[in-house]
């Protein structure tokens, strides 16, 4: 005996110690270690040593018991078959007990299709045929028998389905479908990872066969009877050694590539003399002798007596045993991996240790079963998380059908600001009114004109390459919280003059342009990054045949606008603001310019209207770039006290003057204009005053004053407008701010008419190039007499000494009041002369 001297051996309780883990548990991922065939020996009921250890191991660790105790068959044959059934019965009982607490069930791609060969047992008079052919009608009888079973009244309704699917089927797809299965026949007989395994394995001497197909032709053929039956026998043990090896193969192409933390235990019931099992194990050490492959199988028998056979020739315990190895297998030893253990006999019935049980198998696993787990949880966190973002971009204020349509966008507290190509439309219709969303919905359709008009004029590009060509981004302010703020009206307005002179530019022969749209957000809060991207895109189409020229809009006079300024002007873009007039905006880039007055030249007209020595008091907000900046050009203007300049007026405030001697000039934006004349006429009720003389700044609206007449009070309000009258009427579809946007628009066209005009290059000079900097140059040259723009609020000139503000633009003083549907003009100024 080889662990212990006779009448002496291991306790059962100390088996699995003394068989040691190290065969069991997977340490290292590198490398499978050696696996011995251990022979458990005891007098004494051997077959519960097998019962105990299958219940030890437990479901941590995959394995099967086989009852080996049968006679050899007589035959040859009769042997293989034997040698196959146990191997079919270990391969099924290995693969379910590793099913779900593991990753994936242990595969047996070689050994299932080389039993289901040998199982056809043909006689080779029924292959008169080619072998190729065969095999292809073998192959898809062997893919269609690894499918779940059906019943026969489900095969005929299948049958069925398929042939009315071939009567409606196209030809081409029903040729396609001829020529699949042959192609991919084709590949897998020569490619397939199993097919090459075959035709490289030792046994059988696969090169004798032309292809795999010769070769499985030989393996249907009753082979035990025509080839060499232990070669045969040997073929299946190293198929099913082989599986075992690639299943605990590292495949980085594959989520299961993560180690199994066990290797399978094969226990065989009844190992003795003269059984199938000796003729198991003898198979499995000359396979491994002679392949010289490592496998993770762990075989341990059970039984009375050591295989005399098998018996090695010195004593060798489990722990010597790795050593001795080596030497061994290059004997071709037939004992190389057998080691007999003696397993000392149960206790007594009046023994303490009678109750004495393995238990369940405590292993200390590296790798939990989350962890194994990771590459599964990892993958669906990633297409939940996909499916979450998409989702969020699909439902959040970015959202479109295509993420990535549109040029550069994302979402900024419930608002999609960042630049499109007009394949996507700013709006804020989700939740809600009619009302709102139908002027929503007409916002939406003036970009959608964008799409279309820019569509025309590429085909127009198509049709004339010798015509300018280029890109001009509106920037503004395209959503908004309120739906029904005057800035969204103004914006509306505004994408229709800018339609308006994009058309006029293409009929009248001018530069074709392309109009990308911009927005900033409300308030312009966005503008400085969605400045960056417009430069960014600008960059990009620096070489292309539309390359981006100018920037017009700016969305007003904001703190965003500012920012938004100082980063195109860094990068060459020339503007070209319509509302913009907070007198800071020329200072922060040369490259900045107006088509209106600034706050300046507001205050100065406001006092030579109203007179030198009036003395209106000025309300604005705080905080608000417009709104200060026009309060302190009037405090200038008018010599104002300090307490003639009212902050952020409210209800019930005592700095509110009431009274037809006072004048009030309103500086606030728009929006706020509503709060303003209800704390005014709240005020003044309670003392018992009329109103004062009302007067607003540039940025009141008709759209405005509008809802302020339908609250059924009296009103009249005088407010300064840069598009009061129409002084080149040159359509009659645009008003208000689109006749701006349609002056913004005309600087840019002439501005490039000059670049390419001859008139500005010296005599022998080639054609500058458009870009921003030579349309800058361009805006510079408006600056003279007959350099004139004649806009349609005015004429625009940009004289030596403002260069960026128009000089002496019309000004206008409108006045608004109940039961009137249009406003009046009180007083005019300006004639655009330079």
């Amino acid at each position: 005996m080889t662990e212990a001297t006779a009448g002496q051996g291991v306790p059962v309780a100390q088996l699995p110690q003394r068989l040691g883990w190290r065969w069991i548990r997977r340490k290292r991922l590198e490398t499978i270690p050696d696996q011995p065939i251990v022979h458990l020996l005891r007098e004494k009921n051997p077959g519960a040593l097998v019962d105990q250890l299958s219940d030890h191991l437990g479901s941590v660790v995959p394995h099967v018991v086989l009852d080996v105790g049968a006679d050899p068959a007589e035959t040859q044959r009769q042997k293989s078959v034997q040698i196959r059934k146990l191997l079919d019965r270990a391969a099924l009982g290995l693969r379910d007990a590793d099913s779900w607490p593991r990753i994936g069930r242990l595969r047996f791609r070689r050994y299932a299709l080389l039993s289901w060969l040998l199982k056809k047992n043909l006689p080779q008079t029924n292959l008169a045929r080619a072998p190729h052919s065969d095999v292809r009608h073998l192959l898809r009888e062997y893919l269609s028998s690894r499918r779940p079973r059906r019943t026969q009244q489900e095969e005929q309704l299948e049958s069925q389905g398929w042939e009315l699917a071939a009567q409606n089927l196209p030809w081409y797809l029903h040729l396609l479908s001829l020529v699949f299965f042959p192609v991919y026949y084709a590949w897998w007989m020569r490619a397939g990872r199993v097919a090459r395994w075959f035709m490289r394995q030792p046994y059988l001497s696969p090169g004798e066969s032309a292809d795999f197909p010769s070769f499985a032709q030989r393996l249907i053929a009753t082979p035990s009877r025509f080839e060499n039956a232990e070669q045969v026998r040997k073929l299946l043990v190293h198929a099913f050694l082989a599986d075992l090896a690639d299943s605990y193969k590292r495949r980085l192409w594959r989520w299961k590539w993560v180690p199994k933390d066990c290797y399978p235990v094969l226990l065989l019931r009844n190992l003795r003399d003269e059984s199938t099992g000796k003729l198991l194990v003898r198979l499995i050490n000359d396979v491994r002798n002679e392949t010289g492959s490592r496998d993770p199988l762990l075989v341990i028998g059970a039984g009375t007596a050591a295989l005399p056979e098998e018996s090695p020739s010195e004593a060798v315990t489990l722990e010597q045993w790795p050593e001795k190895l080596q030497n061994a297998r290059r004997r071709r030893s037939p004992t190389a991996w057998y080691v007999p253990v003696q397993v000392a006999d149960e206790p007594g019935s009046t023994d303490d240790e009678s109750t004495l049980s393995l238990g369940q198998a405590d292993l200390p696993l590296k790798r939990s079963r989350l962890v194994r787990r990771v590459p599964a949880i990892a993958l669906v966190a990633l297409l939940l998380v996909g499916t979450g973002a998409y989702v969020k971009q699909y439902v959040g204020p970015c959202g479109q059908l295509l993420p990535w349509n549109g040029l550069e966008l994302w979402a900024e507290d419930n608002e999609c600001v960042g630049v499109s190509d007009g394949t996507f439309q700013f709006s804020d219709i989700k939740g809600r009114n009619a009302e709102e969303a139908d002027f929503l919905q007409g916002l939406v359709g003036l970009q959608r004109t964008v799409e279309d008009q820019n569509s025309w004029i590429d085909t127009q590009h198509e049709r004339n390459k010798s015509r300018p060509y280029v890109t001009v981004v509106y920037f503004s302010t395209l959503t908004d919280s309120d739906p029904n703020s005057a800035t969204l009206n103004g914006v509306f307005e505004e994408l229709k003059g800018i339609l308006h002179a994009q058309r006029m530019s293409d009929l009248r022969g001018g530069p074709l342009i392309r109009i990308v749209l911009a927005n900033g957000g409300g308030e312009m809060k966005h503008a400085g990054a969605v400045a960056e991207h417009i430069v960014a895109l600008a960059q990009r189409r620096a070489d292309s045949a539309a390359p981006v020229v100018g920037v017009v809009g700016l969305g007003g006079s904001w703190q965003g606008t500012e920012n938004a300024i100082r980063v195109l002007g860094a990068a060459g873009l020339p503007m070209v603001g319509t509302t913009t007039s907070a007198d800071a905006f020329p200072q922060v880039s040369k490259l900045y310019h107006q088509v209106g007055p600034n706050n300046a030249q507001q205050a100065q007209f406001v006092r030579d209207y109203l007179g030198p020595g009036a003395k209106p008091k000025v309300y604005y907000s705080t905080g608000d770039l417009y709104s200060e900046n026009l309060a302190d050009d009037l405090r200038g203007q008018f010599a104002l006290p300090p307490e003639r300049v009212v902050a952020n007026p409210s209800f019930d405030d005592t700095r509110i003057s009431c009274g037809p001697q006072e004048v009030a000039f309103f500086s606030g934006r728009a929006s706020k204009l509503g709060g303003f004349l209800d704390s005014v006429r709240w005020h003044c009720n309670k003392i018992n005053a009329p109103l004062p003389r009302l007067i607003a700044g540039d940025d009141i609206t008709k759209f405005m004053l509008d809802k302020e007449l339908k609250k059924d009070v009296y009103l009249s309000l005088e407010y300064t407008s840069f598009y009061g009258e129409v002084v080149n009427k040159e359509s009659d579809d645009i008003e208000g701010r689109a006749m701006l946007a349609f002056d913004a628009l005309r600087v840019l066209q002439n501005a490039i008419t000059n670049v390419i005009g001859e008139s500005l290059l010296p005599d022998g000079a080639e054609q500058l190039p458009l870009n921003g900097l030579s349309v800058w140059r361009g805006i510079a040259e408006i600056n003279g007499p007959g350099r004139v723009v004649p806009g349609t609020a005015g004429n625009i000139c940009y004289g030596p000494d403002s260069q960026q503000v128009p000089v002496d633009k019309k000004i206008s003083i409108m006045r608004m009041k109940t039961g009137m549907s249009q406003p009046e003009v009180l007083w005019t100024r300006g004639e655009g002369r330079c």
